[in-house]
């Protein structure tokens, strides 16, 4: 008799994360999911998956992707590449505010942001700036978390937050159901990975407006 597999409980989840691992939107699924609307001799233009009233454009030649709000100004953009029929973000993208001026950039490996990342406010002063890390565990397998230097600034400029997150391993189980080939009952079988999550290290400084330093935490 062929051995069964019933899942029985899926992955505990992880709090305390910073960032979701889309930070700028991708809301195109597939033609049959995405309304198409019109295309010209560049872009086909869909409904967005997101905010009905958004479009996305696709250039099907260069893999590129942007994204237009109902002003039909360009508030996303960036390639992809296809992954079988999932479409998936890749190299340097951008996320802009209504005024044009860039919200949020950086790099996507595959769907998963790589590298720094940088935040804006709708003036172009730097508001935060991030890094992610690529991690290997002891299995080969790879895995992408907030880790580095952390940076925050206030409207005008000056230095708000320094610190620096590191990887944190946690060990998760996984709990499925087998069943015996021969005596047909049915046992837990649990199996455990790595998952990785941000968490502060070192010395972190808190600076007031005036840019003195107000207080310093050590993790």
């Amino acid at each position: 008799m062929t051995t069964r597999f019933i899942i029985f409980l899926s992955l505990f989840l992880i709090a305390g994360q910073v960032y979701a691992q889309q930070l700028i939107p991708f809301d195109y699924t597939s033609e049959e999911e995405n309304p198409f609307i019109k295309e010209n001799d560049s872009f086909k233009y869909y409904v967005s998956s997101g905010d009905t009233s958004n479009i996305v454009g696709l250039n099907e030649e260069n893999n590129f992707y942007k994204l237009l709000n109902k002003s039909r100004k360009v508030i996303a953009e960036g390639n992809y590449i296809m992954d079988g029929e999932k479409y998936l973000q890749t190299g340097k993208w951008i996320e802009r505010f209504d005024n044009g001026k860039v919200k949020l950039t950086g790099v996507y490996r595959r769907n998963k942001p790589i590298g720094t990342w940088q935040e804006f406010y709708n003036t172009g002063k730097v508001k935060t700036i991030y890094n992610y890390a690529i991690v290997v565990n002891e299995r080969g397998l790879t895995n992408y978390c907030l880790s580095g230097t952390w940076q925050e600034f206030y409207p005008d400029g000056k230095l708000k937050v320094n610190g620096f997150y590191t990887a944190n391993e946690t060990r998760v189980s996984d709990t499925i159901v087998v069943e015996d080939p021969i005596t047909e009952r049915k046992v837990n079988k649990v199996s455990y990975r790595s998952e990785y999550t941000p968490a502060k290290t070192g010395t972190w400084e808190y600076y007031s407006e005036n840019g003195e330093l107000d207080k310093k935490e050590d993790f």
